[in-house]
């Protein structure tokens, strides 16, 4: 009798080994890029939050805007923000999403609630169902660019405070001024593919058909102004005050701020005392033309590899400085930048174009008011 108790359960083990399990085809369902639109508002833990993942079929993760520690201010250091990096594993198990956190150095994990071509839905705990939507475009060769600037402004607070340009070429220039890693001014390099990538992940924002400006209805938050450029001519800017434009968009600028921290810089030494100015305009008479702080920042990189020349020209625009930095007024035709010191002495730079006429910036041209 126990002989066939023993036949029965080894059959028995054999049948649930035997037995396959449901077929869900995550693996598969969950390759592509996928953006949090918003937690359940009907839920009382309901928030908004920035974030995107995207999934290929070999394990790899990106997660934007990326993974992010603070370092609090020192005696010798001011309060700093460490960049861990955007690109990460994942892996599934069962109907487990895990991906790997660069800060913990431990497997994040979320169960797969549901998922579809449209959507993803993920559960971090009993309470809160994160969904996700799937990324969808077209690539439009219109949206090509050189050239990426993007300038971060002061706030109230210890916001970082610096400028990059990302050129197709590879150069990179990056300048810190407060709460950074690095400050000062720097060069450095990026690969072709390395441009490439960050050219596509902007190209999907449709940023050409985005409002040149963001602004919250608050104050003392921070100021991000980005520009693009083709064959030296500015082909849009947009500024961000308190994070107010599209989302895919925002999640894409927040890693190329911090990119100096992923590159072997070199500092360079050369730079020329206006450069160190965040804030420029043309002037003519009670007429300004406003620049962006990323407008600015091409500008004077534009300076700082320009010719100096003896050659007179007209005069069209003055701005005067009372400022920290040995810089007294600055007078343009557009072209030519004559930039008087303290002292009184000049030095006149070519650009070797008209940067007003290129960019069509006397559209921009307003009466100045007690703002401005």
């Amino acid at each position: 009798m126990m002989k066939n108790y023993k036949y029965i359960f080894i059959l028995l083990l054999t049948l649930i080994s035997c037995e396959k399990k449901p077929i869900n085809n995550y693996e598969k369902k969950i390759i592509g890029e996928w953006i949090f639109e918003t937690e359940n508002p009907k839920r009382k833990n309901y928030f908004i939050t920035d974030f995107s993942y995207s999934f290929d079929k070999n394990g790899n993760c990106e997660s934007k805007p990326g993974y992010f520690d603070t370092k609090e201010k020192t005696e010798t250091k001011e309060r700093q923000t460490i960049f861990y990096g955007t690109k990460t594993k994942y892996k599934i198990e069962d109907d487990s999403l895990y991906i790997y956190n660069l800060i913990t150095k431990k497997w994040d994990a979320s169960k797969i609630v549901g998922i579809n071509s449209k959507t993803l839905k993920l559960n971090s705990s009993k309470k809160i169902i994160l969904e996700l939507s799937k990324i969808k475009f077209k690539e439009n060769k219109k949206e090509d660019f050189d050239k990426i600037i993007i300038s971060k402004s002061p706030c109230f607070g210890s916001c970082p405070i610096n400028d990059i340009e990302i050129n197709k070429n590879g150069n990179v220039n990056y300048s810190g001024s407060h709460y950074n890693s690095k400050n000062g001014f720097f060069k450095s390099k990026i690969s072709t593919n390395q441009f490439k990538e960050i050219e596509l992940s902007f190209k999907k924002t449709n940023y050409l058909n985005l409002k040149d400006k963001y602004s919250a209805n608050w104050t003392d938050d921070q100021e991000v102004s980005v520009t693009f450029v083709k064959d030296n001519k500015i082909i849009k800017s947009i500024t961000d005050y308190g994070r107010q434009s599209p989302k895919l968009f925002r999640i894409n600028l927040e890693p190329l701020t911090f990119l100096y921290q992923k590159l072997k810089l070199s500092e360079n030494k050369t730079i020329k005392d206006f450069q160190n100015i965040r804030y420029y305009r043309f002037q003519k008479g009670n007429q300004i033309i406003s620049l962006t702080t990323s407008e600015v920042f091409y500008l004077f990189n534009l300076l700082d590899n320009s010719k100096t020349t003896n050659k007179k020209f007209r005069t069209q625009y003055i701005t005067n400085y009372d400022i920290d930095f040995d810089v007294n007024k600055i007078e343009t035709d557009g072209r030519f930048y004559k930039i008087f010191s303290k002292n009184k002495s000049s030095i006149t730079l070519d650009l070797g174009f008209n940067f007003i006429e290129k960019n069509e910036l006397t559209k921009r041209l307003k009466l100045k008011t007690k703002y401005d």
